[in-house]
């Protein structure tokens, strides 16, 4: 699906002049999914303290949680929740002519209560036949389905693995990219700058990411799509931060790396993706050091039927976090996934899915010990994609 242009004041101002002086589409997207987790766990406190774990805020719970979305902050639990994974959106692009546009996206996600927030708001200007420049807010380009991570019709699952997501998701700055082709390989190289924030729901505070910094690689062909990617930045969040030294003041330097590939063989397809990112020092309060985190995954086209399958997993090393004095040792935190699924394109502009995934708790004893084992955890859901 293509990106839309524009910003409120921008639309305002088009629809006023007039429609010799912009064209003017309007796309959408959405996505109702339903979930429940299946199986017993821990959490942090929901029904008071408990005097295991070690970590007296975790409680033994039946309701073992699974969060969805970093960035939204969507989690299921053991009642049925049609909020982690549903959003609505609507995409409105307007043409100025002479190679500039404006896009905007403005989006209400379950996870945010549905609260409307504006997730683009970009002109964008081709300075050439190769090279065109964005300027304002944009997706943060990341992974290999960024940009068009919220539309959910655009990919096989219900949901993109989140061991390949991270807490900010947005970028407010400027963007160059360029195309062009290299014999039977089309190109794109995106170079970028600016700053992101977003609310991070698992410490109830602010991430900020300020001075980033990344480039883009990516080339494809008629079966086979490769990207690349890094990006440096200074990370802190806005509340906590502060009182272990990890504030404003004193951000944490931090480079993201990232690998994906995408086959296509006939009516099957296999994608995988790695990505990485680690601190100059120990982030704190969380005792975040180096992580890992991927995916592979294949499926299979069967007329409007797309069964699939993906392996996941993730791991982040633990040192020196400040919350050793409450029993918290140096330990790898990581899980394994299993998802299968299937996806029915009912409808030319609507899918289907279904989708059971199992995540297993691979962490230290240690890390168990403070946490519990709250990533082992199942997962059903079902529900569906529009494009309109």
């Amino acid at each position: 699906m293509k990106r839309l242009i524009m910003t409120p004041c921008l639309l305002a101002a088009s629809i006023g002049m007039g429609a010799q002086a912009a064209e003017l589409k309007l796309n959408g997207f959405a996505s109702v999914v339903a979930g429940k987790t299946l199986n017993q766990g821990t959490v942090f406190a929901r029904d008071g303290l408990s005097e295991t774990p070690i970590n007296p805020a975790v409680t033994n719970a039946s309701d073992a949680t699974l969060m969805a979305d970093f960035a939204t902050g969507g989690v299921y639990d053991d009642d049925i929740s049609f909020n982690p994974d549903s959003i609505f959106g609507l995409q409105i692009s307007a043409d100025l002519g002479r190679g500039l546009s404006a896009t905007g996206q403005i989006t209400g996600s379950g996870g945010e209560d549905f609260d409307a927030t504006i997730a683009w708001a970009y002109l964008s200007y081709e300075l050439n036949d190769s090279w065109t420049m964005v300027a304002g807010r944009q997706r943060l380009p990341l992974y290999f389905y960024s940009d068009y991570l919220d539309v959910g019709y655009a990919y096989h699952w219900t949901r993109a693995p989140i061991e390949t997501q991270a807490p900010i998701d947005t970028l407010d700055g400027v963007q160059f990219r360029y195309q062009g082709s290299l014999g039977d390989w089309d190109t794109r190289l995106q170079v970028y700058g600016g700053s992101g924030k977003n609310d991070f729901s698992i410490i109830s505070d602010e991430a900020n990411a300020e001075n980033i910094v990344g480039a883009v690689l990516y080339a494809s062909n008629d079966w086979l799509q490769l990207r690349a990617t890094y990006m440096v930045t200074d990370f802190y969040f806005k509340e906590t931060g502060p009182a272990f030294g990890q504030g404003e003041d004193n951000a944490v330097g931090s480079a993201f790396t990232g690998i994906a590939a995408h086959a296509s063989f006939g009516q099957g397809f296999v994608i995988a993706e790695v990505v990485t990112y680690g601190f100059d020092e120990v982030f704190q309060p969380t005792g975040w050091d180096d992580y890992i985190g991927g995916y592979i995954s294949g499926g299979y086209r069967l007329g409007d039927f797309t069964p699939h399958i993906t392996f996941s997993s993730e791991n982040q090393e633990i040192k020196d976090s400040a919350f050793s004095m409450a029993g918290l040792t140096d330990g790898d935190d990581a899980t394994d996934s299993v998802t299968v699924g299937v996806r029915w394109d009912f409808h030319p502009q609507a899918a289907f899915k279904l989708e059971y995934q199992v995540r297993m708790d691979e962490s230290d004893d240690n890390i168990k010990a403070f946490y519990g084992d709250r990533n082992e955890v199942d997962l059903a859901s079902l529900g569906f994609d529009v494009i309109f």
